[in-house]
């Protein structure tokens, strides 16, 4: 996921840059469950697009993918993570 979210900590066999994506289910009632819900592993994006944003290493390319959406897309990418 990049240096960016690295944490330096190991996990069994996961280096500290190194993590299992959770499922997304449910992902959409986040803030409706906490309203101060956060996202990624360490909470540390307060957003869904800035989760996305905070990524690197081996999904930089999706991110960049992301970021050249015109912005009617990546909405639409946003609404359909909510209704998960």
């Amino acid at each position: 996921m990049g240096e960016g979210l690295a944490d330096h900590r190991s996990e069994f066999i996961a280096n500290g840059r190194e993590w299992r994506t959770a499922p997304l289910w449910g992902i959409g009632y986040t803030k409706e469950v906490n309203a101060d819900g956060t996202y990624l592993h360490d909470g540390r994006a307060r957003t869904l697009m800035e989760a996305v944003l905070w990524h690197g290493g081996e999904a930089d390319g999706a991110k960049q993918r992301v970021l050249a959406m015109p912005k009617a897309d990546r909405d639409a990418l946003i609404a359909f993570l909510r209704s998960l």
